[in-house]
């Protein structure tokens, strides 16, 4: 059995084979550094098949202007509109004023019984308006809504 040595093709350092003449890196480093080699160079060559690659870099990257931010903002209230028009009343979500007039209701329907006192369970004794009869409900002691 003779040694034969052979030749890396990445670094040119002379090596002894592993495996039987299949084998053209001294080691996996330089046959790693190889493959990133050749797709490196690959790349170059499909950027030369533009005519100005100067310009091609530079459309691809996003700039703020005026113009975008005005489709931005119409684009918004568009969309808050369609979702207004098309959603339920009833799917709807609370607001502020919507709050303040449900309390407000409420106040004038139930009527807190000052001299009963509460339940174990926390609830307190209200006169419904409506049904003309107390009443016993869960709610906050404080009333500033």
């Amino acid at each position: 059995m003779e040694n034969y040595t052979y030749t890396c093709a990445y670094c040119s350092k002379e090596y002894l084979p592993r495996r039987r003449k299949i084998q053209k890196y001294c080691s996996n480093t330089c046959r790693v550094k190889a493959h990133f080699q050749r797709n490196k160079q690959l790349e170059v060559k499909k950027d030369k098949g533009l005519s100005k690659p100067s310009i091609a870099k530079n459309q691809n990257k996003e700039t703020i202007n005026l113009a975008g931010i005005g489709n931005a903002a119409l684009a918004n209230v568009a969309t808050d509109t369609l979702k207004s028009l098309f959603t339920h009343k009833d799917n709807k979500p609370l607001t502020k004023g919507d709050f303040k007039k449900l309390m407000a209701q409420f106040r004038n329907r139930y009527e807190l019984v000052k001299n009963a006192p509460m339940k174990a369970d926390g609830t307190q004794a209200y006169f419904d308006n409506e049904k003309k009869e107390i009443v016993y409900l869960k709610t906050s002691t404080t009333w500033n809504y």
